[in-house]
């Protein structure tokens, strides 16, 4: 039994995104839809288009959203890998004072 993933993070993050994205994008069209009367003549064939292009359209945007919703956590990584304190700043108080590392000494971080 193998323990590496069969889809990769940033899709099963997509995956999650899709859903809210499919939702807003079906809302803004059907909301377009309905409220201008020369659209809502015409409801009976816009109204499945909107279903169809809404589910089209929100993949790309989830696959667009998902790195930026890993990013915290990929810089997390990132600081941990370096030796470098993580977390809240009490936490990171709490690290150097472990380390012997006077807090003075260390560049502040925004």
């Amino acid at each position: 039994m193998s323990t590496t993933p069969d889809i990769s993070t940033r899709s099963r993050i997509g995956l999650l995104i899709y859903g809210m994205a499919n939702a807003v994008l079906f809302g803004i069209g059907i909301v377009v839809v309905l409220t201008v009367d020369s659209l809502s003549q015409h409801a009976w064939l816009l109204i499945p288009l909107v279903v169809v292009a809404s589910l089209i359209l929100a993949w790309p945007i989830a696959w667009l959203i998902a790195p930026r919703l890993r990013k915290p956590l990929w810089r997390r990584r990132q600081l941990a890998e370096q030796g470098k304190p993580v977390g809240t700043p009490e936490e990171r108080r709490d690290l150097v004072r472990e380390a012997g590392e006077p807090a003075a000494s260390r560049p502040a971080h925004r």
